[in-house]
Parts: C-alpha cells; structure tokens; sequence
C-alpha cells in the first residue's frame, strides 16, 4: 500500500504540487518587502521637517488673550435674554484655551445695552479667572469693554 504523495511523485503530478504554493507565495512575499523597506517608513513618517515647521510663526502671548477675548465677546452679546442665566462654555480652536462664561447681568453704560460677566480661560499656561463687560454697538454689534484678570 502506497500513500498518496507517493503515487504523485511516482506519477509526476508532485513538481505541480509543489510549485504552485510556490508560485503564490513567492510575489505576496515580494510584494510585502517591498512594502517594509525603503526609506519612507512609519517612523520617518512621523519625523518633522523643521524647515516646513519654522515658517509657521506662534502666535504671541498677546495675540493669544486678543483672539480669546473675541470668542468670549461674540459668545456673550449673541446670547439672548432669556439664555442669560447659568454657565456658557465656550473654546477657542486656534489657541487651545477654553473656558466658561457665568454670571452674566444686564446694566446700562450710558445709552448702551451692556453685560458683566465672569469666566474662566483654562490655556496652557493654567487656569485663570477674568472679569469682562461686553456694551452693544449702535449697529448691534457688541465691543469688548473690559476683560481683567481677578485670579489664579
């Protein structure tokens, strides 16, 4: 009695066999080196270009607290009169900071609609408390009148 693989070799079907594991292996295996060598690997990848980084300029200190300083402006006059009460959230995509708006009351500043508020700015450099007053233009638009750090 005879095993299988041994009529097919005897008859010559083996070479078949064999090569053709043969021939799907040997083009995924290279295939896949390819894919592995070469210098644009994962780790290059994540390397930075300080040449392509340098040419974006951070923004300073200052232009940090101004841009803030907008988005609670624009966050405090669009809110309405009835939304007034409780705590407003508000962030700042380009410099990261967040914060939340509370305590918002009416008061006049002459003939102007005006807001007091108190939020927090929570940045890279910590957390801070502010006191702001945002007064409503003639064309409804609303002007930043105080922002001033009270706390840590």
């Amino acid at each position: 009695m005879t095993s299988d693989l041994t009529e097919a070799y005897r008859s010559g079907k083996s070479r078949i066999a064999i090569r053709a594991p043969l021939a799907l292996v040997l083009p995924l295996a290279l295939i896949a080196g390819g894919c592995m060598s070469g210098r644009d690997s994962v780790v290059s990848a994540l390397t930075v270009d300080p040449v392509t980084t340098s040419a974006v300029a951070p923004l300073s200190a200052e232009a940090e607290i101004m841009s803030d300083e907008t988005v609670v402006r624009d966050l405090a006059g669009s809110l309405g009169a009835s939304e007034l009460a409780g705590a407003h959230p508000w962030s700042n995509a380009l410099t990261g900071s967040a914060g939340v708006i509370t305590g918002i009351s009416k008061i006049s500043d002459g003939s102007r609609a005006c807001r007091q508020f108190q939020t927090t700015r929570h940045a890279f450099d910590g957390v801070a408390l502010f006191d702001g007053k945002v007064c409503q233009r003639p064309d409804d638009s609303w002007d930043l009148v105080t922002f001033e750090r009270t706390g840590n």
